[in-house]
């Protein structure tokens, strides 16, 4: 039995009284009847039998029977109900095998791409960062050049570096790091802002999954400059960008589909006998309605020609 059904039978319950026959039979009908514990909870025909349950029978033999078989149909839909939560651990456990799956995969891969992709190489040990200086600037480059690394190696797909493209690394990481200091630096809360910024960076940076445009920075093609403006539409890849120019040349397809699809509606063809004064063609459509005199007047409509394009009025 469906929802609706239980829905039903349980406002004829309500009024055991006044039909108890029909009770016995109702009850009867759904002993027998396939049920979902869903659709009995939904429904809450549960708390109508239970209040069958407990009726004062007065020796009444039909009002006993009718309290037996709400007793007994009680206890079927506990049983549903434990079912139904054995089944619901059950899909839990499951999904909780499977997520711990996913997260272990996870943790593999980003382990094996942590051990290949992080050289044992500080690239500003000894490094003297330039006055002023904020205490921490010489721990946010290397944590920022560290992340620069991993995408460069993620990206060429093998440790290749060599001690010249270090060294490119590490001008890039410093202009950029240089770049969101002194934009910064006149601020009122100025360490708070480089600081927020150079978290913006970290986070473009972890987002290039792929490893590409942290390459073009690494070639000069994204100038380290431009890339530490933070722009967010600087920092997306080729692969992103073609996806969202797909999404908006459907979107457009789909406008000028309905726009067409619009006119051809409005099409009409020999408005009240009229033909256009441009061609003499009767192939017109809509393109506007006002009231231009009184309210008790017609309207005046606006016309174009689907054919040479004029356009008039019919009043």
């Amino acid at each position: 039995m469906d929802y609706q059904e239980l829905y039903d039978l349980r406002k004829k319950l309500l009024d055991w009284k006044k039909f108890p026959t029909e009770t016995l039979c109702i009850l009867k009908s759904l002993e027998q009847s396939p049920l979902e514990w869903e659709n009995v909870n939904k429904s809450k025909i549960q708390k109508t039998l239970h209040t069958l349950t407990i009726i004062d029978d007065k020796n009444d033999p039909l009002v006993t029977t009718i309290k037996a078989k709400a007793s007994a149909l009680q206890d079927r839909f506990k049983r549903l109900s434990q079912a139904k939560a054995i089944q619901r651990s059950s899909k839990e456990q499951q999904q909780q095998a499977i997520e711990e799956i996913k997260i272990q995969k996870q943790n593999s891969v980003q382990s094996t791409q942590s051990s290949r992709s992080l050289p044992d190489i500080d690239l500003f040990a000894n490094y003297r960062v330039p006055s002023p200086a904020y205490a921490d600037r010489l721990k946010y480059l290397n944590g920022i050049s560290k992340m620069f690394i991993a995408n460069i190696l993620n990206f060429k797909k093998e440790n290749d570096l060599n001690e010249s493209d270090y060294q490119i690394i590490k001008e890039c990481v410093e202009i950029m790091e240089k770049t969101i200091y002194y934009k910064r630096g006149q601020e009122h809360s100025s360490r708070k802002a480089y600081e927020q910024d150079l978290r913006i960076l970290a986070g473009f940076l972890k987002k290039d999954k792929n490893g590409s445009l942290t390459y073009r920075i690494f070639k000069k093609a994204f100038d380290p400059i431009s890339a530490a403006q933070l722009r967010a539409a600087d920092w997306v890849d080729d692969e992103t960008k073609q996806e969202q120019a797909r999404i908006i040349k459907e979107k457009m397809e789909a406008e000028q589909i309905g726009f067409y699809k619009d006119l051809s509606k409005r099409e009409m063809e020999g408005i009240e006998g009229k033909t256009c004064k441009g061609c003499g063609q009767k192939k017109v459509y809509l393109v506007d309605e006002k009231q231009t005199r009184a309210s008790d007047e017609p309207t005046t409509k606006f016309f174009e020609c689907y054919n040479c394009g004029d356009k008039f009025r019919i009043c």
